[in-house]
């Protein structure tokens, strides 16, 4: 409220005398509750940023289990220009060696005579049918829309194609007609019925089985299937250049032959003879996010070791001095990624093991040598120790979900510093509302004693002005 700036007859400063009176009433009460506020802010802060990094550390492993860290393997291959390989995780290490002798490709034939060079003569009519495969499809050639260009059209737009391409193509004898399969494959011949058709439409006739057949049609490629050989021993067909799971977990995609000069036939010289491809298990990965969890774990770490210090010369301590919470959570993944942990392989393993120890700092340090070692050599155990239903990625995640999940531990410590920090706003807001009545009647109280002495002056006054 506004205050005048003194008395109306006595000279008493009565806004002043109120201002101090209420900032007497108002500071010890005031300053207790901005304590308290800064107390609980810097637990808060400091919480937020245990809570943080451990977040950061659980997502580390999940990230293990997302990952498939320990269930990746790689392949290379001694010459990409003729075999391109891939694998999945269930590939088994290995060297494999891989002749390609045949490459597949799409059966293509042609009439062997030309037909009439006007574009628009008719050809004949009827029905030809058409066979890839195990499906088929009748094409009607309507006499009226019977030229090489209308026979060609109604083919490739029959809605029940199987497979077939025509054609046209000129060359110096004129105007003949290709057919060719979409797929690749010796089961994706084409074979053509033309015997319930007329006019030159009925020399189209072709059976793959009898490719000689018909002197009136050529076959330009035979249908084909891709041949590799694995091991020198192992003989294996496709209808198209991938082959799938011919090897668990693999996929190898040819493009060339090998042997002599690409010829797919036998040879001495070892750079064309076969292609080498070799499947092991890729060690980059799990070293890189091992090297990150130690990473993960020394920053949490290092965060509630140094919120946890004492300034000796500044006779201060950290908000996380003496705090049972931040010290439990230390402990207990202290404890997990020193103890033995039974893999899911039945075996006991500790971090030790994979050259990852404790300092006498408390931080982990990773032994690249040991761990080089182990995954080159061992692989499998570090799988087993991290998985399973007792492995150290499920063990972690139960310990932090008890202290950062919805329920933990750490999560009800921050919600009752949240609740307190409401609760001295509320004190705040009280107090400013009680401050105003005290200044509000404080002022009127003043002013009244001002008034009164105002009035005992006057009186006073005359009465000496009469004895005078």
């Amino acid at each position: 409220m506004g205050l005048s700036a003194s008395g109306l007859g006595s000279g008493l400063d009565v806004a002043g005398m109120t201002q101090q009176l209420v900032a007497a009433e108002r500071t010890p009460k005031q300053q207790r509750l901005t304590e308290q506020m800064a107390k609980v802010e810097v637990s808060l802060s400091a919480y937020g940023q245990i809570k943080s990094s451990a977040s950061g550390l659980q997502e580390m492993f999940e990230k293990f289990d997302e990952d498939d860290v320990f269930d990746n393997n790689q392949v290379t291959t001694s010459n990409r220009d003729f075999v391109e390989a891939s694998v999945e995780s269930n590939a088994q290490n290995g060297r494999y060696s891989i002749e390609v002798k045949a490459m597949a490709q799409s059966h293509r034939l042609a009439s062997a005579n030309s037909f009439d060079a006007d574009p628009n003569a008719k050809i004949g009519s009827g029905d030809l049918v058409f066979t890839v495969g195990d499906k088929s499809m009748t094409v009607n050639i309507d006499p009226n829309q019977s030229s090489l260009k209308d026979v060609v059209t109604a083919i490739n737009k029959a809605k029940d194609n199987p497979g077939v391409t025509a054609t046209i193509m000129t060359d110096k004898d004129g105007a003949k007609i290709v057919f060719s399969s979409s797929k690749t494959g010796k089961e994706n011949s084409v074979k053509i019925d033309a015997s319930g058709a007329t006019g030159e439409l009925s020399k189209l006739s072709f059976d793959p089985a009898t490719p000689d057949g018909n002197a009136e049609m050529k076959q330009i490629q035979p249908a084909q299937d891709a041949y590799i050989v694995i091991d020198g021993f192992s003989h294996v067909y496709s209808d198209t250049n991938k082959f799938e799971d011919v090897l668990e977990g693999v996929t190898l995609d040819v493009s060339k032959l090998t042997g002599t000069t690409g010829s797919g036939k036998p040879t001495d010289d070892e750079d064309v003879k076969n292609v080498i491809i070799e499947i092991s298990n890729d060690t980059s990965k799990p070293k890189d996010a091992i090297n990150q969890l130690v990473e993960s774990y020394n920053g949490l770490f290092e965060m509630i070791e140094e919120q946890s210090k004492f300034d000796v010369e500044k006779k201060k301590g950290g908000p996380l001095v003496g705090d049972s919470l931040a010290n439990s959570l230390l402990g207990q993944l202290r404890s997990l990624f020193n103890n033995p942990i039974t893999g899911s392989d039945g075996k006991t393993y500790q971090m030790s093991d994979f050259g990852i120890t404790t300092t006498r700092e408390g931080v982990l340090e990773v032994d690249d040598e040991i761990l080089e070692e182990t995954i080159k050599d061992n692989y499998g155990s570090l799988s087993a120790f991290f998985y399973g239903d007792e492995g150290f990625l499920k063990k972690a995640d139960k310990l932090l979900e008890g202290f950062i999940g919805s329920e933990g531990s750490l999560t009800n410590r921050e919600n009752s510093l949240k609740s307190e920090q409401e609760r001295i706003e509320d004190g705040m807001t009280d107090l400013n509302e009680r401050m105003a009545a005290f200044e509000a009647r404080t002022y009127k109280q003043l002013t009244a004693m001002d008034a009164a002495i105002a009035k005992m002056n006057t009186e006073l006054s005359t009465m000496q002005s009469l004895l005078m």
